[in-house]
């Protein structure tokens, strides 16, 4: 490279003295491609963290909010009429069974009438102000994917949007 080249803005990585010092003495290790990924990495980082605003993270906390309620208000609701509940009955086994088929599959509509929307309204916008590889956000999606399930499930969801919501607070 010429001094030129050297010094021009495409060229320049911005390293604290310790970092610098630990990259020059190991050119092996740090390699002219590696560290430019690195640097467009931060500059796409930069650009989607300079869009982002005090009032788009504080609009996004208050629907994480109401999305996480959402779920718990849903949960209550539903279990407290959840047939297994009265579980000895007098009802026969197949009436029985029948009956909380029949509300396992109402609650399974439900759930995607009232709350899927609202979590996956967070869980994009989440994926725009934190990015979708942030841990918190990578675990919302994979719980979010099996929250129909049961109760447990959608209160681990529940869980996994208070950690996004602590995530977004320290932002």
């Amino acid at each position: 490279m010429s001094a030129e080249q050297r010094k021009s803005p495409e060229n320049a990585i911005w390293l604290c003295l310790s970092c610098s010092k630990v990259i020059d003495a190991s050119p092996a290790a740090f390699t002219a491609d590696g560290l430019h990924a690195w640097k467009r990495n931060a500059e796409t980082l930069a650009v989607r963290d300079s869009k982002v605003t005090a009032d788009h993270v504080g609009t996004l906390l208050v629907e994480v909010e109401a999305a996480r309620m959402e779920i718990i208000r849903f949960c209550s609701y539903w279990q407290s009429s959840d047939p297994s509940n009265e579980w000895p009955s007098q009802s026969s086994f197949e009436e029985m069974t029948e009956r909380i088929i029949k509300h396992s599959n109402l609650r399974r509509t439900a759930y995607h009438e009232e709350v899927a929307p609202g979590v996956s309204a967070v869980l994009s916008a989440a994926r725009t102000v934190l990015g979708p590889d942030n841990d918190e956000v990578a675990s919302l999606t994979h719980i979010f994917e099996y929250a129909e399930t049961n109760y447990l499930s959608m209160l681990d969801c529940a869980k996994a949007l208070q950690r996004v919501a602590d995530v977004l607070t320290m932002r």
